[in-house]
């Protein structure tokens, strides 16, 4: 073997060299990493589908690291030293490249912690602000992970930022999600009626899981305090199956308890304005 070798010469070695890695390439893309791919989507725990994602993106450089390396033997090109010195100008790269690095290992940690997958509808704090919070995971890379927010806007996050933020995810385990919805009556409003009534109104709201409203008074509110509205507050709590949902299903019942309350005569709130005016007048 050695002999057949030898007479190949140094081109031809060469060439035998760059058609293995190829080959490899295309063995370890196509048919290993694929199959890998297909029995980890098999299973119901993801993290295996992340170290095929993870596998699939450093393939091709640890394939062609070690067809370089093999060239450079074949040429009589001593590899050692420049093994050494490579790992002298990754150092000065590493701390040149501090965040990228950062980024790359929070990426890795990201893939084995699984605060988030592919699809998730989650919510970012603090780096999220107007364009960033809530949105759909598009994609989980090495570097960046890209989200889609609920305007519809693209959005790149670096790892690095994301690892150290609060990742709230609404979707990780399929359950329905409560919400609430705040709203405000005259202190004259008989506190029962007002319950049975918002009970009865959020159940008649399409979205909301059935039998899962419950409406509270939460506190009395008084203009003295800093509030421009004096009365009773309620809170109105129920779940939903679809988080995405969440915006237009809450506008639904807000809409609802407003128009429930003006056809039942239920008094609203008056503005301090309205109160100061009414107490001169008085």
């Amino acid at each position: 073997m050695d002999a057949l070798w030898a007479d190949l010469g140094v081109w031809g070695q060469s060439t035998v060299i760059v058609l293995g890695a190829v080959l490899a390439l295309v063995f370890v893309q196509r048919v290993l990493l694929r199959g890998l791919g297909r029995l980890a989507s098999s299973t119901e725990n993801d993290l295996d589908d992340r170290l095929v994602h993870f596998a699939r993106r450093f393939a091709g450089i640890v394939i062609t690291f070690l067809a370089i390396a093999g060239l450079l033997r074949v040429h009589g090109v001593e590899i050692t030293p420049l093994l050494a010195g490579a790992g002298i100008a990754g150092i000065a790269i590493g701390l040149a490249a501090k965040e990228t690095i950062t980024d790359i290992l929070a990426g890795i940690f990201l893939i084995a912690d699984r605060p988030l997958r592919i699809g998730d509808r989650v919510k970012i704090e603090p780096i999220g602000g107007h364009w960033g919070g809530w949105g759909d995971v598009l994609d989980i890379g090495l570097r960046r992970t890209i989200i889609r927010n609920t305007d519809g806007v693209i959005v790149s996050y670096p790892n690095g930022a994301l690892a150290s933020s609060v990742v709230t995810n609404f979707t990780f385990e399929r359950s329905p999600v409560r919400v609430r919805v705040r709203f405000q009556v005259d202190y004259g409003a008989d506190p029962s009626q007002v319950r049975a009534l918002a009970i009865a109104t959020l159940a008649q709201v399409p979205g909301i899981v059935p039998d899962t409203v419950d409406v509270v008074l939460t506190s009395i509110w008084d203009d003295a305090r800093g509030n421009l509205l004096a009365g009773l507050l309620f809170e109105g709590r129920y779940r939903i199956e679809d988080v995405r949902q969440r915006t237009r299903i809450r506008s639904a019942a807000l809409e609802a308890l407003l128009l429930a309350l003006r056809r039942e005569g239920v008094p609203l709130p008056a503005s301090r304005v309205a109160l100061v005016s009414a107490h001169e007048k008085a």
